[in-house]
């Protein structure tokens, strides 16, 4: 959603109207999926960007080059060869001359790249003022806050005035909360109210928050993400309670794997965030989805999870899916998940 208000916040400074897109989690499945992107092409686009999405989407992308429809991806989950054939390509996972800067988040990436744009062609205005929310997408996307991250991080909150931050100070309001904003105040607060849009709501709000200016709308919309986050507590405790922590503490796998048919979609990455910390191992959590099963997972530093997936998907484990270093999410069948537990443990050294 960051990435994704970014560019509607550049182009409202130059005076342009922009299409976009925030797939359904449910209901469209993850990332640049051909389906999805075949849904775009009733608005008729000369060129689709696709933000945190799309580094290997190859049925997508060369759909989109037969319909000579250009296409610029800016991502920062694992790549692999051969890359997808858009007009441009950025992400510090592939080979290339900034693979030192892999630590970045997506809306990071987005900012620089419309940042330079605007130097680049003289622009007259200043985009600064969005820096505060790359910050949000660092916290949100626990990306490592060193060097680059880290400076952003000391740069916004040192001239941060909660004052010029609608959503903030009334977040602040509303929580009865004094005090100046800290780093805790964004990763234990903020992002998870923002965030139970997308794993319980509609996502679409965040954006409409992120880039409204209608104090009346935007004050609603703060509401109804409060409510969201307050029931999003609700039913992941309820998720919590249900599972045996005590059978799973005797499992001797390396990475834990946990699979329910009731399981809330939307939250099973929080809750595989939760047992990865609870138990200091990797741990991936699927339930049930229509015919097939989807999963998030959450990993440790030391097990690259997105690499994994990608493996499992070469071998015809899972259906589809895709991550980085600690964080996956992918769609599997049912009758290969024991098969997939065997794996993920095997790759675990």
């Amino acid at each position: 959603c960051v990435s994704v208000s970014l560019f509607i916040n550049f182009f409202k400074k130059i005076n342009k109207k922009v299409d976009f897109f925030i797939p359904d989690r449910i209901n469209d499945g993850y990332g640049a999926n051909l389906s999805t992107v075949k849904k775009l092409l009733i608005k008729n686009p000369d060129l689709i960007v696709f933000l945190d999405c799309g580094s290997n989407s190859k049925l997508s992308i060369d759909y989109l080059n037969k319909k000579n429809i250009k296409s610029v991806v800016i991502d920062h989950h694992e790549i692999y060869k051969p890359y997808v054939k858009s007009n441009s390509l950025i992400n510090p996972k592939k080979e290339c001359d900034y693979d030192k800067f892999d630590y970045f988040s997506a809306s990071t990436l987005t900012y620089f790249f419309l940042d330079f744009f605007i130097m680049y062609k003289k622009l007259n205005f200043s985009f600064s003022d969005n820096l505060f929310y790359v910050l949000l997408s660092i916290i949100s996307d626990v990306m490592p806050l060193r060097k680059i991250n880290r400076d952003i991080a000391i740069k916004v909150l040192k001239n941060f005035d909660i004052n010029k931050n609608f959503f903030l100070k009334k977040i602040f309001e509303i929580k009865k909360i004094k005090k100046p904003l800290e780093i805790d105040d964004l990763a234990f607060l903020i992002t998870p109210i923002l965030n139970s849009a997308g794993r319980i709501g509609n996502p679409l709000k965040v954006v409409h928050l992120l880039t409204g200016n209608n104090l009346i709308t935007n004050e609603k919309i703060i509401k109804e993400l409060i409510f969201l986050n307050e029931k999003r507590k609700v039913i992941e405790n309820d998720i919590l309670s249900k599972i045996d922590l005590n059978n799973m503490a005797k499992k001797n796998e390396k990475v834990l794997v946990i699979h329910e048919k009731y399981f809330h979609e939307g939250l099973i990455g929080i809750i595989a965030a939760k047992l990865k910390e609870y138990f200091g191992k990797p741990c991936i959590v699927l339930t049930k989805s229509n015919k097939v099963y989807k999963a998030s997972g959450r990993s440790t530093l030391d097990f690259n999870i997105g690499l994994y997936v990608k493996k499992a998907i070469d071998l015809g484990i899972i259906i589809n899916g895709g991550g980085h270093n600690l964080a996956a999410g992918f769609t599997i069948d049912k009758n290969k998940i024991d098969p997939f537990i065997k794996f993920i443990n095997s790759m675990y050294t």
